[in-house]
């Protein structure tokens, strides 16, 4: 095979034996699909950007390439090479992309702004997954509704807490805490926000609202102040799903409240900063970056992350998991999806809600949010 024009670029696919590459100049960018058992060009495009990107899913069935300015184009395997199959118009710059292993889906990124396709919806906007400008980095909080509809989220030890709709991306409210946020709770059609020294609760209105509206402190329907207040810096914070108690995981301890009354009940040494229940509200747990979970209410235990009690957050109730070296299983241990490199985060700053896996690591500038079907 001889190419006019200078090679840039390369994507190979070993289990295909077929390989993708960019020629040409500034004038004349394109891209090239070549299959080395049959000798054959499936595709020449010549419409690409000056440094497209490129990706292939496992089976060589799809390809996906970033075309002129802001356009992601997948292509589809036919019996005379490959054909356009789909356009994708992303307001994220110059994309890069990620397609699934199914190839049913898409995930364009570039900087803080994420974006997942449906392949096989054809659908012409991106689900469930919302950006922002790039705002500063650090780790956050996020809570899902019991149905997994809305979403809250604020970035820990900010003030601000955003609830979204998941079908839509759209902010339906803001909420300015007038507290640092510890932790987050989502208890029917209302809003638990944990400080360190109180608790406040807002309500969600009902139907349809101002998308981006925003409530302040004076808005609150119920502060909570908590008996005892730490001497130590708070790391994190957490709920029971009864509304029973509320937990603060400080320097060394971890300290249990009186969700009604704010009523001081008792702390352990547990090292780890971040706390969460069983779904019973009966055992709380906290966690460090390692994986490693410590302390039950009524029982001492050391855990790992692969083998921690039930109702741990970075598990799936659905058999969904995250391995070691970055892949999205699913519940038939299928591989699903790769986490590229941004994505990437130890296992206690990932929270599932049946499909639904949030990314929370610092780094990112807003959370990572992705809808994996198997």
């Amino acid at each position: 095979m001889h190419v006019n024009g200078r090679v840039e670029g390369a994507r190979f696919l070993p289990t295909s034996y077929r390989l993708a590459f960019t020629s040409g100049d500034i004038i004349m960018s394109r891209i090239l699909v070549w299959d080395f058992r049959t000798s054959k060009c499936l595709l020449h495009y010549t419409g690409a950007s000056l440094y497209p990107k490129m990706s292939f899913s496992s089976n060589g069935q799809f390809f996906a390439c970033s075309g002129p300015g802001f356009d992601v184009h997948l292509w589809k395997e036919s019996p005379t090479g490959y054909i356009l199959h789909k356009i994708f118009t992303s307001t994220a710059g110059h994309p890069g992309q990620l397609l699934s292993q199914d190839g049913e889906s898409v995930v364009t990124f570039h900087g803080p702004t994420i974006r997942l396709w449906r392949t096989k919806r054809f659908a012409t906007s991106p689900s469930g997954i919302w950006t922002r400008p790039p705002q500063s980095t650090g780790h956050f909080v996020l809570e899902f509704s019991p149905d997994g509809m809305l979403v809250a989220v604020a970035m820990l030890r900010d003030n601000t807490v955003t609830v979204h709709n998941l079908k839509s991306g759209v902010p339906r409210l803001v909420i300015d805490t007038g507290m640092e946020v510890f932790g987050l709770g989502v208890i029917g059609n209302t809003i638990v926000v944990i400080g360190d020294e109180k608790v406040m609760t807002w309500d969600i209105p009902a139907g349809d609202c101002v998308p981006g509206a925003r409530v302040g402190a004076e808005e609150s329907s119920r502060k909570i102040n908590l008996g005892v207040k730490s001497p130590h810096a708070v790391y994190g914070a957490a709920i029971s799903p009864d509304s029973r108690f509320i937990a603060l995981t400080t320097f060394g301890y971890l300290k249990l409240y009186r969700a009604s009354t704010g009523e001081y009940y008792g702390e352990r040494r547990a090292a780890g900063d971040a706390p969460w229940f069983t779904p019973d509200g009966c055992d709380v747990w906290c966690a460090d970056k390692s994986g490693r979970a410590r302390f039950g209410t009524y029982l001492e235990q050391t855990v790992g992350v692969e083998d921690p009690p039930e109702g741990y957050p970075w598990g799936s109730s659905r058999g969904y998991r995250v391995t070691s070296d970055w892949w999205v299983l699913g519940p038939d241990r299928k591989r699903l999806l790769m986490l590229p490199p941004p994505w990437q985060s130890y296992a206690v700053r990932r929270v599932w809600k049946g499909q639904l896996l949030a990314l929370l690591h610092d780094g990112l500038s807003e959370p990572v949010i992705l809808e994996v079907d198997p």
